[in-house]
C-alpha cells in the first residue's frame, strides 16, 4: 500500500439483491463502457462532467489504467454495474474514494437512463456503503450531490445517511445549482 492508501481492498465483484453486479471497472470491456456512456450522454452529462460527450477509446483506456493503479494502491475503487452474467452491458456504475478526512470515504453512483426507476442506484449505493464501512479504518461514508439533483438526493436518506450540511459549490454541469448536499453515515448507521 502506498502512503495515503487504505489498509484493505474491497471485493472486485459485489452482487446486489436483484442479481445485478458491481464489478471492478477493469473487469468490464472498454467497448461496453463506451457504448453505454455514448448512448446516454444527454442523461448522464446532465449531472456527470466526465459524461458530457461520448468517450473516446483513448480517454477510456487512459482512465481505466488510472483507475486500476488507484485500486491496486488502495486509493479509490471504481465499479460498473452490469446485469447478472453479462459483461457486455453496462447499466451504471459507482465509486468509493477518500474525501480528505481520515477514515471517511465518499461514494458516487450513476445509472443509464434505460435502467432508471428500478432502484438500481439505491441498491448500488447501499452496497458500496456496506463495502466501504467494512474496510479497515473506515468509520464513515459520505455522499455529495447537488441540491438540484432530486433523484440522487433521495437515495442517501433511504439507506441510513443523515444530511450534514448544504454548502456552496462550483457547478460542474449546466444542471447543477451550485449547492452541494453532504450526507454522512457512520459505522453502525
Amino acid at each position: 500500500m502506498t502512503r495515503g492508501s487504505l489498509s484493505g481492498l474491497p471485493r472486485e465483484n459485489i452482487e446486489l439483491p436483484d442479481g445485478s453486479v458491481l464489478r471492478r471497472r477493469s473487469l468490464v470491456s472498454d467497448d461496453a463502457f463506451i457504448d453505454a456512456v455514448a448512448a446516454d450522454v444527454g442523461h448522464l452529462g446532465e449531472w456527470l462532467r466526465w459524461a458530457r460527450h461520448p468517450p473516446t477509446r483513448e480517454e477510456t483506456e487512459r482512465f481505466r489504467a488510472e483507475q486500476d493503479a488507484d485500486w491496486d494502491a488502495g486509493r479509490s475503487f471504481v465499479y460498473v454495474l452490469t446485469p447478472p452474467d453479462r459483461l457486455d452491458q453496462v447499466l451504471g456504475g459507482g465509486a468509493m474514494f477518500p474525501n480528505g478526512e481520515v477514515g471517511v470515504l465518499e461514494i458516487g453512483y450513476w445509472v443509464c437512463s434505460p435502467a432508471t426507476g428500478r432502484g438500481l442506484a439505491t441498491r448500488a449505493a447501499a452496497a458500496l456503503t456496506e463495502e466501504g464501512l467494512g474496510l479497515p479504518g473506515v468509520k464513515a461514508m459520505e455522499i455529495h450531490c447537488d441540491q438540484a439533483n432530486a433523484r440522487s438526493a433521495a437515495i442517501p436518506p433511504r439507506i441510513g445517511y443523515r444530511l450534514l450540511r448544504i454548502e456552496a459549490d462550483e457547478p460542474q454541469t449546466a444542471a447543477e445549482a451550485g449547492r452541494s448536499m453532504v450526507w454522512r453515515r457512520h459505522d453502525g448507521a
